[in-house]
This record gives C-alpha cells, sequence and structure tokens, in this order.
C-alpha cells in the first residue's frame, strides 16, 4: 500500500488546515491512506479467532455429553472432526488478522514517523530547538505506540467477541454463570479504569526523560572530540549520569505502576475464574448441569479469564498512547521559525551602490543598512565576487549565516535576493538562491562522494581542488567511495571540514556563505583553499570569517557589528586604515 504523507500547509491567506491533535493524530494513523481496509480485515481475523478459542471448550463439552459419556465411536469421531474444523478456522483466522493488523501498524508508523521528519525538516524551521536524540524518540517509539491503536483496537474488538461468546455459552447453560460473567466484565472495567491515572501520568514522564536521555547521548557523542578538546569529558559524564537515573527511576516507577495493575487485574481475572468453577462444580453436583457442561463451563471460564484481562488493560494502553500521540501533537504545533507572510514580493529601494550588478540591475545578494539594522554591516554580493564579512562577535557571525539561510526571520528591509526583499519570498525560493551552511555542518553515513556531491554523481574538480580534499581521499581505502560512518568521526577535524566546504562548494545555487570553512586546517591547506575560491566567476561567494588569509582572497572587505561604524575596503587596506579591523583579524 504506498504511503504518501505530506504535512498540511497552505498559501498565506487562505484558511490553515486543522491543527494536529491527539485524536486527529489516532484517525490519522488507523485511516489515513485507505488503512481502514486493513484494520477492518485485521478485526474480522482477530475477532474469528477469540470466537473460535471460545468454542473450543464447547466443543469438547459436546463431545463429552454426546460421544464419550454414551461410548458412541461414530459420534465421537465427527465431533473430533468438528474440533479439528474449529482449530483450522482459528490458525487460518490468526495469520490473516495478524497480517492485516501488523500491515496497518507498520504502514500507521511509517506515516507518523514521516509526519515528524517533515516539520523537523520544514523550509521554515521550528521556533523551539529540539535536541536530535529528542525528535529520534518521538519519531521511534512515540510513533509505533500510536500506531499500535490498530493492535489495540483489533485486539479490544477480539476480547470483547470472546468475551460475548463466553457469555452466551454459559447462558445457554445456565442462566445464573451467564449473567454473572455479563455483570463482572463491567464491573472489571470499570475498577481497572480508576487504576490507570497514575500509570498514565509515570508513562508520560517514562517518555519524556527517556526522550531527553536519549538527547544528550547523541549529542555528546557527536561532539566527542570538542569534549574531548575543552576537558570536559567529566562534566559531560555527570551530566548525562544524572538524566540517565532520572530516566531509570522514571522507567522503574512506570514499571512499578504496571507490575500493580496487571497483579490487580490477574487477581481480579482469577479470582472470576475460582467462583465460575465454583459455582459451575456444585450445579454439577446438584445435577443441574452434565459432565460435559462442567467441562465446558470451566474451559470456557478459564478462556474468558484472558479477554477480560485484556479488556482490563485496554485503558492503560490508550493512555500511554495518548501521551505519545500529546508529544507528537505538540511537535507537530510547534511554530514557524520564519513565518509566513501575506505580502505580494516587489522590488526593493536599495540604499547602497551595487557593483557587479546582475543583469536586471540588482546584486545576487544584499544586506541592507536602516534603522533596524546595528548587528551587521551592510554589503553586496554579486556573480564573481568573493566578499568577506568580519564580525568581532561569534554570536553575530552565527546569527548572520542563519539568517542568510533563513533559518532565522530575516526582518523586512535586511536582506534582498535578487532585489526582492526576502521577508516576501518563500524559504524554498531563498535557498535556491542562496546556500548558508551552519559551521558544524556534519557528515552523513554513506561514501565520500555521496557526502560531497549531494544533487549529482559527479564530483566537481574546481570543488575538490578548492577544498583541498584530494590529498587525503586519494589515501583512504576506497578513494571517494570509501564508505563513512559515524559523522566521519575516523577522520580528523581538519579533513571532515574540507569534506564539508566540498560540499558546500558543489551547491548549485548562485550564492554560498561560508562560515569559517578553515579553523581546523593547517596554514599551507589554508593557503590552497584561498587560492582556490577564486575559480568560481559564476557565484557569488561570501566569507563570514576572521581569518587573514581568507580574507586576503577576497575582492571586498566590510566589517561593523554592535552599533560600529561599517568599514568596507580589501583585506590590505582595512589592515593599513583601521585599527580595529588589525585587532581583529591581525596580520
Amino acid at each position: 500500500m504506498p504511503s504518501r504523507t505530506a504535512i498540511p500547509s497552505c498559501p498565506p491567506g487562505r484558511n490553515k488546515p486543522a491543527p494536529w491533535t491527539a485524536s486527529r493524530l489516532f484517525k490519522y494513523s488507523l485511516f489515513g491512506n485507505g488503512r481502514w481496509k486493513l484494520l477492518v480485515v485485521g478485526c474480522a481475523g482477530l475477532t474469528v479467532h477469540q470466537i473460535s478459542e471460545a468454542l473450543v471448550p464447547v466443543t469438547i463439552g459436546a463431545a463429552v455429553d454426546n460421544a464419550i459419556s454414551p461410548h458412541d465411536a461414530g459420534a465421537l469421531l465427527w465431533w473430533l472432526a468438528a474440533l479439528a474444523a474449529v482449530f483450522i478456522v482459528l490458525a487460518l483466522s490468526w495469520r490473516f488478522g495478524t497480517l492485516a493488523t501488523e500491515r496497518s501498524f507498520n504502514y500507521g508508523s511509517h506515516d507518523l514517523r514521516q509526519l515528524v521528519v517533515q516539520r523537523t525538516l520544514h523550509p521554515r524551521g521550528m521556533a523551539a530547538r529540539r535536541a536530535p536524540g529528542e525528535i529520534v524518540a518521538i519519531a521511534s517509539s512515540d510513533a509505533d505506540r500510536v500506531a499500535g491503536l490498530s493492535w489495540l483496537i483489533a485486539g479490544g474488538l477480539a476480547a470483547t467477541a470472546g468475551v460475548v461468546t463466553s457469555a452466551v455459552t454459559l447462558l445457554l447453560i445456565s442462566v445464573p454463570l451467564g449473567l454473572a460473567v455479563l455483570v463482572a466484565t463491567p464491573v472489571m472495567l470499570l475498577t481497572m479504569r480508576r487504576l490507570t491515572k497514575p500509570l498514565e501520568d509515570r508513562s508520560d514522564v517514562e517518555q519524556s526523560t527517556a526522550a531527553r536521555a536519549g538527547a544528550l547521548a547523541t549529542d555528546f557523542i557527536t561532539g566527542s572530540r570538542p569534549l574531548k578538546g575543552l576537558g570536559a569529558e567529566d562534566a559531560a559524564v555527570t551530566r548525562y549520569r544524572t538524566a540517565s537515573r532520572a530516566s531509570l527511576l522514571a522507567g522503574l516507577r512506570a514499571v512499578r505502576s504496571r507490575s500493580a495493575y496487571n497483579g490487580a487485574s490477574t487477581a481480579l481475572s482469577a479470582a472470576f475464574l475460582a467462583g465460575i468453577a465454583f459455582f459451575a462444580a456444585w450445579f454439577a453436583v446438584q445435577g443441574s448441569i452434565s459432565v460435559g457442561q462442567l467441562v465446558t463451563v470451566v474451559g470456557v471460564a478459564q478462556f474468558v479469564q484472558g479477554p477480560m484481562a485484556a479488556l482490563g488493560y485496554l485503558s492503560v494502553e490508550i493512555a500511554r498512547k495518548r501521551a505519545s500521540a500529546v508529544r507528537i501533537a505538540t511537535l507537530l504545533a510547534e511554530p514557524d521559525a520564519v513565518p509566513a507572510v501575506d505580502v505580494r514580493p516587489g522590488p526593493v529601494e536599495r540604499t547602497t551602490p551595487a557593483p557587479g550588478s546582475a543583469a536586471n540591475g540588482a546584486p545576487l545578494l544584499e544586506l541592507r543598512a536602516g534603522p533596524g539594522n546595528t548587528t551587521f554591516p551592510p554589503f553586496t554580493a554579486s556573480a564573481g565576487e568573493i566578499v568577506g564579512v568580519v564580525l568581532p562577535n561569534g554570536t553575530q557571525a552565527r546569527l548572520l549565516v542563519d539568517t542568510l539561510g533563513f533559518r532565522t526571520p530575516a526582518p523586512r528591509g535586511l536582506v534582498a535576493i535578487d532585489g526582492f526583499d526576502a521577508a516576501d519570498l518563500d524559504p524554498v525560493h531563498v535557498r535556491a538562491r542562496v546556500f548558508a551552511d551552519s559551521h558544524d555542518g556534519v557528515l552523513f553515513r554513506g561514501s565520500v562522494r555521496e557526502n560531497v556531491s549531494v544533487a549529482n554523481a559527479q564530483l566537481e574538480e574546481r570543488a575538490m581542488a578548492a577544498a583541498a580534499v584530494g590529498d587525503f581521499v586519494s589515501q583512504l581505502p576506497e578513494g571517494a567511495e570509501t564508505v563513512l560512518t559515524g559523522h566521519g568521526q575516523s577522520l580528523s577535524g581538519g579533513q571532515r571540514q574540507r569534506l564539508v566546504l566540498g560540499r558546500s562548494l558543489h551547491q548549485q545555487q548562485p550564492v554560498l556563505v561560508l562560515h569559517d570553512p578553515t579553523t581546523a586546517v593547517d596554514t599551507a591547506t589554508e593557503a590552497v583553499i584561498a587560492d582556490g575560491l577564486r575559480n568560481f566567476p559564476d557565484k557569488a561567494l561570501v566569507l563570514v570569517t576572521t581569518s587573514p588569509t581568507l580574507l586576503a582572497a577576497c575582492h571586498r572587505v566590510v566589517m561593523g557589528g554592535d552599533g560600529e561604524v561599517p568599514e568596507t575596503g580589501t583585506h590590505r587596506e582595512l589592515l593599513a586604515a583601521s585599527a580595529g579591523y588589525r585587532e581583529v583579524v591581525g596580520s
């Protein structure tokens, strides 16, 4: 069954789609993409299976009364054949029911994961930053738990059918015994429902603390090298031990609650079975029921203990699934980091000169001056230019790169793309024109070729040469086809940074924003990279850096920030004229 999941979206100005809630996620996991057909087949199969199981002691009891007691061999063969038929139906219905329900569960879980992944990777981003480990926990365990509602419904309907079949059977044998089952079942369900509230709360805490511990583990493993460099291993271990301990305690509390609940459920079911068996034996001694009926009553009472316990556990599972659904819904409802606008894009008024502009008279990228911009120096970048941007504050540098990469909202009038205000453009359009990777760009599992050249299989020679990766890639066991694992942890920091730079230079966007791309390489390699960056006349390169080697390769350098008066010139001119520039950059 194909799965076509998409985050609902609509253009600005139109009615927004209904928000994702726990109940809507439940409906989607059950019925989305035609899964209701699988659910119906699964419910039917498991229901027939439970009815067949309930009929097994009925068939045996009938065989005792109609074949064994009268010593009728022919009748015994017929009843054995009937029992075999019941077992065949039982086995086949179980097979088809579980297969359909499992498929419904897997498709539902997949689609829920797609919702989480698509929301996480939405072009407008999320206002709240979530740790990768937390998102993985939501996309895996929480999605599986919510999708497991298909098993819960199919199993619940099957258990109900088993209880009803047992009650009808007992009513036909003895009205008091049948009424006992019909009365005891709702009493048990109400009793067990009152016991589920603590379990619901502790289940939510268990999942939340596990997600936080997983997030810390992911972050610490990914950043193991920086942690070692800072000498912060002990602090990281202590922090993770605290989070892991909290997760362990929450899990133990949830396990204790589930154990207490299971114990109470089993005790109630066993008491019910003992009561039914006692009264059935009493009726048999009094002659009210036959020996075969006694066998049937005992067998049915023993069988019905399972369905009744399953029905009693329904409220527990629903509580756990609701907690997971709420976590997924909260993530899906996360507001956009870059809010949508309902403004028709139009040309912006330039306040700075634009040498080397594009054919339409506008530079490819423009950071404008104005009353709303006291953080960044204004500049323009056109095809064939390398523009250096020097910001004394590292936080400002990261904010600039995130703003140009449209991961952080750009105030109106701050950034222009091809002469249009970026605040009026869709993120997809902006990112099709500007590529701004973060300084800590990561490598993924896959070959060197797949990591560097994402769009196609070709490795562009000028990009590979500019990133200076040829000298070490050729030394890898399989060259560019060498598979990287663990975010490339087998490589040195400089090698990983050069591969990330090579990936940036392979991008098809006409504007590339590079943030400190050479902090982990040696001086000689940095000089090779600076020289190689001049071989991209079809692109506008913006280097956000304080490296004198890279700034020397720029056509223009701008420096400013924190309300300071911007300074513009070549690297050599600024070194000669600006004491502040010399202090930040050095020689």
